[in-house]
């Protein structure tokens, strides 16, 4: 079952690098991240069905769809191009500061998987203990509001 896991990864990956230089269809970054709901949170990695950190993961993503590799949250801050709340779209990434809300610094990132009328809801993988590993969190309903630093749009994206 592993085997063909690293199979559908392996050949899903060559699909999305093939999309680059087109617009990128969201829905396909969406499920490639999706795939990863559950995998645990270690600090320092990234490595797909065995364990991330957060910036593992979103590089893991948008690295598996050529759009970037960064692998340090801080590292969000400048790419792409700004987007407003209440305009991002599933693909963009969310910005968070670390774990003190005072901090001046990005910390945490995620993926924006849904914003519409039921909410704007992103994948990341996280460290505290009430939702630990890679997991859908609905923002509004949670306390990442206090910790929002943007929104960054990497790519041209289609649903």
């Amino acid at each position: 079952m592993k085997k063909f896991f690293l199979i559908f990864l392996l050949f899903f990956s060559s699909f999305l690098k093939a999309q680059i230089g087109k617009t990128l269809n969201t829905d396909s970054l969406v499920t490639l991240a999706k795939a990863q709901l559950g995998t645990p949170y270690k600090y320092g990695t990234s490595k797909p069905g065995v364990s991330f950190d957060c910036s593992g993961f979103t590089s893991y993503v948008y690295g598996s769809c050529g759009i970037t590799n960064c692998r340090v949250s801080t590292g969000y801050t400048n790419l792409g191009s700004p987007v407003a709340l209440k305009d991002a779209q599933p693909g963009d990434c969310i910005l968070f500061s670390g774990t003190s809300p005072s901090s001046k610094t990005v910390g945490h990132v995620g993926i924006v998987v849904q914003n519409d009328a039921d909410g704007l809801k992103f994948i990341h993988c996280s460290s505290s203990k009430s939702h630990w590993g890679v997991v859908i969190t609905d923002y509004y309903k949670s306390a990442y509001p206090k910790r929002f630093m943007g929104i960054r749009r990497l790519c041209n994206t289609a649903p």
